[in-house]
């Protein structure tokens, strides 16, 4: 039920209600006086006329006539409607609760109005589904079929694992007969015990059977006729088709005495622990015991499907649960509502004992084998062929084993005289044997038939054409004049043409997906920006059905691309990419002005101008690093404008606002004009920028941001049995050693010398290097002097010197910046093209530091900070009489590379790698008879 307030509650107690009914269609706003009385109703329901079911996936229809809307007329078709009711409370104001969105489907005009007939949301899931395997949790596949139909999932994660197999891993494998996503959600509902439809928002829920009574309804808030049926409705065994084993297998209730459901082939159920999934739907089915009935009330919308109810007086049985599975609301008239069951009295004893059938998976055979797969092609304009050889119909199919494919030309045609047709047939390129054919039509209407075959084709990816071409005059065809078919059996599928000049694609990788599980593309067709989408297969049959997303305009070019975030998911070793829902899109349009926008997916709020005066365009998502997120190079958008010069805009992380924004152009290349410009990401987290003139080709590199910091991340852990070593030490006095303890000498770096190599000899090396290079070390920018460059072969040498000193990094980095403008240096392949030199190169090294330990003295209370795993205990390092030993548990909680065990003035040279930090304060109490120096 609807959340209504205790006052509208109130209001539906009420023999006499008053409601309202207001809504908008796209902009318009309507209400009462435009719509005709007794015209508007909802329908609804999750299960058929005879029993309860789960896994049901039914379409809302609404209908209503509609007075006053003239200018509308045309506007309507897949219009948005979404009505709410308004029920008038105590008080005199009116509490509206929404009915639903719906897309109109159909808009009929006559002398009441228009005639409006919409469904909801259910009906935007008969898409195309084209997945190959599949694998997730329930939650985790209704979010995929969702967002593959632009939908939002209205169920939570934390709801789907309170249903039967929530948190059960599914896998959906290629060899399944799922076609529409609708089908698909279909199946994943029904393995989690479960129902789908729209809710009043919109968005797609499921939701389970339960026995919490939402209302009590008696006799006074009912009319006349209602009936209710004499038995319960229950469930105590199941049924499932294994595929495998070509059998069905029951499950049955230790206490097996009522209905069975059938689950039929569910793809869902087929691996994994199958039993126990079964199971788990079977104990669901436990909540369905319900008394079947119909009841008609004043029409008030606040209930929702499968809600249970109970009734009470008339021929009610006030300790039974009623459960609505279907309901009828037609607006100032009444709501019908209704329950379906069938009796478990009347099933037979003998269908109880043969459940282990086979037959079943016999018959389903039997049907999909008859069925054949007739691919087709037909003209949806006119034709007109003459002297010249012209293609009447072309079909791209995949046939999966070697087989002969039956061939069928149908035409109906017109002939300004008579003339002699010429028919060839080709495969993929290859003209048939029995081709060309002959005949010869006379003036005027007339239909000819052309039966043919292509034998022993093959396996794998064909094309199927026929060309007509006439001696003398013209034959016309008019749309859907001809009709070309081939048949080879269940072996053929076909392969959709995307049929538009494509100028970029894009991969895009959820992060719910185990990879790529759509491929996106931005195409030209008839002057016009198309942004198309398929799902991603990786097996090798190319089936490739592309559907069309959005059409922004005219454009001359365009360029897409996917936003996302780079991540190391569980249990994997390298970082991937996950991408937003929907790319970033990018196209020129308007020849004069050339403008070039930009916009996030069909969001049309997010469009702007990015520049103007473009001729190209390209884009490349860069790599981002997850510990330091504002090292980040963005979404880089790369344009060459008309006059030759190339900008870069990157859409990255702004680190103050913690948003990402576009940042303003910048230009690269200056004083040269260019012909084109390219962007890729390179995988050595790098950025590569290809410029292109008429004499000339620049290669520009960008320097590293990396993702992970380039390597596998590794812990190390800290063994239980070793021991820390604490020199004897007064009564009651404590030992501190944060940071006191240990103290690191100043270290003087030895002279490190670093290489630069290129694959090509370095032209042009300058000695007046000083204006484009700078050498930093760990962020401090080196004088001249403390260090060199030198020229050695194809390598570019930079030695530091004797005092250049480290700081108390644990790691030394050097980094060398050779300035994009007016570099002395270049790379030359031999053939007199020049490329700029790569620059901003890092290195890094680990210093050795001298550590010297002291003794100390000691204060009140032990703080000793050492970092471990685990409990440790300590342990007396001399001798000494004592009445007792120490005790106490020093707790750790952190790791760290190397534990000193100084009672002296000593220094000890290690490799300063890893960190002592301070988590946890012990105390250690000690009881000693003498006093011992530290």
């Amino acid at each position: 039920m609807y959340k209504v307030s205790e006052q509208y509650k109130a209001a539906m107690q009420r023999p006499v209600q008053s409601y309202r009914m207001r809504g908008t269609i796209g902009n318009t706003v309507f209400d009462d006086s435009h719509i005709l009385s007794g015209s508007f109703s909802i329908t609804n329901q999750c299960s058929d006329e005879t029993q309860v079911l789960i896994g049901q996936v039914y379409i809302a229809e609404l209908k209503i006539t509609l007075l006053g809307m003239e200018d509308e007329r045309y506007a309507l078709k897949d219009a948005g409607i979404r009505p709410f009711f308004g029920m008038r409370l105590a008080d005199g104001s009116y509490e509206d609760i929404p009915l639903g969105v719906f897309t109109i489907s159909e808009a009929n005009w006559g002398n009441s109005g228009v005639e409006i007939t919409a469904y909801d949301n259910m009906s935007k899931l008969d898409r195309s589904f084209s997945a190959s395997t599949l694998t997730g949790t329930a939650y985790r596949l209704a979010s995929i079929a969702c967002r593959s139909c632009d939908l939002e999932l209205g169920t939570s994660a934390e709801e789907f694992a309170s249903f039967a197999n929530g948190n059960m891993t599914f896998s959906l494998y290629a060899d399944n007969n799922i076609e529409s996503w609708r089908t698909f959600l279909s199946w994943v509902a029904q393995a989690v015990a479960c129902n789908v439809f729209a809710d009043r928002e919109g968005k797609i829920i499921f939701r389970p059977y339960d026995q919490i009574p939402v209302d009590t309804i008696d006799a006074a808030h009912r009319f006349t006729g209602c009936t209710f049926g004499d038995y319960v409705t229950r469930y105590t065994g199941l049924s499932c088709v294994d595929i495998a084993v070509q059998e069905t297998k029951y499950y049955g209730e230790d206490t097996d005495d009522a209905l069975t459901y059938n689950l039929g082939e569910n793809p869902f159920l087929q691996n994994g622990d199958v039993d126990v999934m079964r199971k788990s739907i079977l104990t669901a089915l436990g909540s369905i015991q319900y008394v079947p009935f119909k009841a008609e009330m004043i029409g008030n919308p606040a209930y929702d499907l499968m809600d249970v109810f109970r009734f009470t007086g008339g021929h009610a049985d006030d300790n039974r649960l009623f459960c609505m599975t279907k309901f009828v609301f037609s607006y100032n008239q009444k709501y019908e509502m209704s329950g379906v069951g069938k009796n478990p009295a009347l099933i037979t004893r003998n269908s109880k004992s043969d459940k282990d059938i086979s037959g079943l998976v016999d018959e389903v055979n039997s049907i999909t084998s008859s069925i054949n797969s007739l691919l087709y092609d037909y003209n949806t304009g006119t034709l007109s062929f003459s002297q010249s050889e012209r293609i009447a119909g072309c079909i791209s199919y995949y046939i999966s084993k070697e087989a002969d494919v039956e061939g069928h030309f149908l035409m109906h045609y017109r002939t300004d005289q008579s003339t002699t047709m010429i028919v060839r047939v080709y495969d993929t390129t290859v003209e048939e044997l029995y081709s060309p054919l002959i005949y010869d039509l006379p003036a005027g209407d007339g239909t000819i038939g052309i039966p043919h075959s292509y034998l022993h084709r093959v396996a794998g990816n064909h094309e199927a054409l026929i060309t007509v071409q006439c001696t003398i005059g013209t034959i016309e065809v008019q749309p859907r004049g001809i009709f070309f078919t081939i048949n080879a059996g269940n072996f053929a599928e076909a392969v959709d043409e995307i049929g538009m000049d494509i100028r970029d694609i894009s991969m895009r990788q959820l992060s719910e997906s185990d990879g790529p599980d759509q491929i996106w593309c931005a195409g030209i067709e008839n002057g016009k920006l198309l942004i198309s989408r398929r799902e991603y297969k990786s097996s090798s049959k190319s089936v490739i059905k592309w559907e069309g997303v959005y059409t922004p305009g005219e454009a001359l070019n365009a360029a897409i691309e996917f936003d996302g975030s780079w991540v190391l998911r569980t249990g994997a070793e390298k970082f991937t990419i996950e991408t937003d829902d929907q790319p970033w899109i990018f196209w020129i349009t308007d020849k004069t002005t050339r403008t070039l926008y930009a916009q996030k997916g069909d969001d049309e709020t997010t469009r702007f101008v990015a520049a103007e005066g473009v001729k190209s365009v390209h884009a490349c998502k860069g790599y981002s690093s997850e510990m330091y997120p504002e090292q980040d190079q963005g979404l880089v958008l790369l344009y060459v404008k008309t006059d030759g010069s190339v900008f870069y805009r990157q859409y990255t992380l702004n680190t103050e606002t913690k948003t990402k924004i576009w940042s303003n152009e910048t230009e690269i290349g200056k004083g040269t004009e260019w012909l084109e410009a390219n962007v890729h990401r390179l995988n050595d987290y790098r950025l590569s920028f290809e410029l292109t003139s008429a004499s000339e080709n620049h290669w520009m590199i960008t320097g590293r941001t990396y993702v992970g910091q380039s390597v596998y991340p590794e812990n190390a852990d800290f063994n239980d049995n070793n021991k820390i070593g604490i020199s004897m030490f007064r009564n009651r006095d404590t030992i501190d050693f944060t940071g006191k303890a240990v103290l690191f000498d100043d270290p003087v770096a030895p002279e490190k010398v670093f290489r630069i190599r290129y694959p090509y000899d370095i032209k042009a090396f300058d000695s007046s290097y000083r204006s484009a290079v700078t050498v930093t070390l760990n962020g401090k920018e080196l004088s001249g002097n403390s260090y060199t460059l030198s020229l050695d072969g194809t390598d570019l040498v930079i030695t530091t010197k004797d005092e250049v000193a480290a700081t108390r990094a644990k790691e030394a980095v050097l980094q060398v910046d050779i300035s994009a403008e007016d570099t002395p240096f270049y790379l030359s392949n031999g053939n007199g093209v020049n490329r700029l030199l790569l620059y901003d190169q890092s290195f890094s090294w680990t210093i050795e530091r001298n550590i010297t330990v002291k003794n100390i003295e000691i204060e009140e209370t032990v703080g000793i900070h050492i970092a471990a795993t685990s409990a440790i205990t300590t342990h007396q390092v001399q001798n000494q009489a004592s009445i007792q030993p120490d005790e106490g548990t020093l707790h750790a909680a952190m790791t760290s590379s190397f534990i000193t065990r100084q009672v002296k003035e000593t220094k000890m040279t290690v490799s300063d790698e890893g960190e002592l930090k301070a988590s946890v304060t012990a105390e250690i109490k000690t009881y000693m008879t003498s006093d011992a120096p530290i």
